[in-house]
Order: C-alpha cells, then sequence, then structure tokens
C-alpha cells in the first residue's frame, strides 16, 4: 500500500511538472490558479505582461474581488447577492488655457484718440469762456488699461469685462491764456506771450465696467465685436503746461485742480472686427464742477490699441 501511494505521488509530480512545462512553452494561454482547501477554495486570475489590463481578480468562496491600479475594490457576493463598491473620488483640474480662454485677461491695452469740449451739441465754448476755444484736432486722450478681465456669461460670445486704469485728457488752447489756480469760478487772463503749446491736462483714475458681445468667428477666427457700458474715473492729477520760444526754449507747468469735475462717468462704445478696434466715449456731466468753470462736456474718439 506504501507502494502504490508513493507510486501515484511521483507520478502527480511529473504531471505537475509537465504542465508546468506546457504553461512556460505557451505564454499567451493562462488559467487561473485554484487553491481548493477542505473549508474555502482560492482562485487567483493570472496573466502574462502582453494581457495585463487595469484589474485583477481574486474569487474566495465566490465572494469577486476587482482590484484596479487605484486600489478601488468591487464585491460581489454570489451568496448574499451584495454588492460592495467603494466610493470613488473624482478631482477635475481646469487647465490654465482652458480657464484663460472662457476669462481672458488683458495687460496694458491702451485707447489712443483725440477729446474734445462740447457745448449742447457745438464745438463752441459758452461766451462768457469764448477766450477758452480749443484747438480741436491737437488735444490728445491717451487711456492706458492697466488690468482687464472678461467674465464669460455666455461661452465665446457674451462677457462682463471689468478693470483698471489710467485716462489722460489733453485740452489744448487756442489763444494765448493764463488759467489762475484755485480761482473760483474759473478765471484767466490774457498773455501776452505766444505759446507753441498751452494746455489743459488731468489724469483720472479708471474703473470700466463693460457688456461684450462676440459674434460668430469666421474660418480664420475673426469675429465682430461690441461692449457697451460706463467708466467711472477718480481725479488724481491735473496741470497746465506751456512751451514758449522767447530768447531760447521755455516751459511752465502749473499744478492744481482748476476746478475740473472729482468723480466723473463716462459712456463707452467699442467696435472692432479682428485687430482694428475703435472707441467712442462721452461724459454727460460737465468736466469742471459746477457753476465753477464752463459747462461743457468731455467727448473722446480713436483707435483701441491691442483690443477690448
Amino acid at each position: 500500500m506504501k507502494a502504490i501511494t508513493l507510486i501515484a505521488t511521483l507520478l502527480a509530480l511529473l504531471l505537475a511538472n509537465f504542465n508546468y512545462a506546457q504553461a512556460t512553452k505557451d505564454s499567451t494561454v493562462k488559467k487561473p490558479m485554484v487553491i481548493d482547501g477542505k473549508k474555502m477554495r482560492i482562485t487567483i486570475d493570472t496573466k502574462d505582461k502582453s494581457e495585463e489590463t487595469d484589474t485583477r481578480q481574486i474569487i474566495i468562496d465566490g465572494d469577486t474581488s476587482i482590484i484596479d491600479e487605484n486600489k478601488e475594490i468591487t464585491k460581489d457576493s454570489e451568496k448574499g447577492g451584495v454588492k460592495k463598491t467603494k466610493k470613488k473620488t473624482y478631482t477635475r483640474r481646469i487647465d490654465d488655457d482652458e480657464d484663460e480662454k472662457r476669462n481672458p485677461k488683458e495687460w496694458f491695452n491702451m485707447d489712443f484718440g483725440f477729446n474734445f469740449l462740447t457745448n449742447n451739441g457745438t464745438l463752441d465754448m459758452p461766451e462768457k469762456y469764448k477766450d477758452l476755444e480749443l484747438e480741436n484736432g491737437k488735444g490728445c486722450n491717451f487711456n492706458l488699461k492697466i488690468y482687464e478681465q472678461s467674465i464669460s456669461i455666455v461661452p465665446q460670445h457674451l462677457y462682463l469685462v471689468y478693470g483698471v486704469g489710467l485716462d489722460w485728457n489733453n485740452y489744448r488752447f487756442k489763444n494765448n491764456v493764463d488759467l489762475m489756480k484755485d480761482s473760483i469760478p474759473l478765471a484767466y487772463s490774457m498773455s501776452s506771450i505766444d505759446y507753441k503749446k498751452n494746455k489743459l491736462v488731468s489724469t483720472y483714475l479708471t474703473s470700466p465696467l463693460l457688456i461684450k458681445v462676440k459674434f460668430r468667428e469666421n474660418e480664420k477666427g475673426d469675429a465682430f465685436k461690441i461692449a457697451v457700458g460706463p467708466q467711472f474715473g477718480y481725479l488724481i492729477n491735473s496741470h497746465t503746461k506751456q512751451k514758449w520760444d522767447q530768447g531760447g526754449d521755455h516751459k511752465q507747468k502749473l499744478n492744481g485742480d482748476f476746478n475740473l469735475t472729482e468723480f466723473r462717468v463716462g459712456y463707452s462704445l467699442y467696435l472692432g472686427y479682428d485687430d482694428i478696434n475703435f472707441y467712442a466715449r462721452y461724459f454727460p456731466n460737465s468736466a469742471f464742477k459746477e457753476n465753477r468753470g464752463p459747462d461743457v462736456n468731455t467727448v473722446c474718439v480713436g483707435l483701441a490699441i491691442g483690443g477690448f
């Protein structure tokens, strides 16, 4: 009896070695490894590297555990029909380029054009301030848009735009006038000097709040766009600047508020297509404080450089 048992054991070992050799030769066929005990049957699914996926299976008495690379485990029991799934957590990272495209930011764009003073729809100064007539076409407006952010309302079509900037207005006088600092109301005198340049300059800290509409793009990515809304401004500096030639070049700068409006609101209109952009801005309130200077309104028109 012992001899028969020994012979059966040797035969089993030979068959096991033969099966192992066959499995080594043919790596494309892999069977699950089975450990069959008296009280528990364990099946391990094995695969070659060429067959590897993100999951592995281990079956213990009918309970299947699927393990993926993210260590998420799902158990399905044939006995109880109970499925247990580890809760998955998804974290979405929004790419910076995607966010920039949806909510574009702009740095150091600018508006450059001309400004005028209007009186009841004309470019004539009020009779009391007739001598303060401007050289229209020589007074420049420069609006530096330090930072602007567009917030997408309707993706790629409708935006809310806000930002911060500086706005300079240059009012170039035609006559040789000297504005009197701190005079209330604004006073001036005529000078005997023939000025080559004589202007009043104001600088406002600004904050625009615009609604921008961008129409459908063509195959080149170009689109017509329009923006409208207020520009809020606070006066931070103002001065007169004069240049003349009398036995040499002379210049003079006089700081003062000259009764300019401290806080103002202008309404902007931007139109553009591709890289060609225009702007216009109108200030419905007087450029000067009430009853302290001429009742005139500032109008600016020009090019929006760098877009909007």
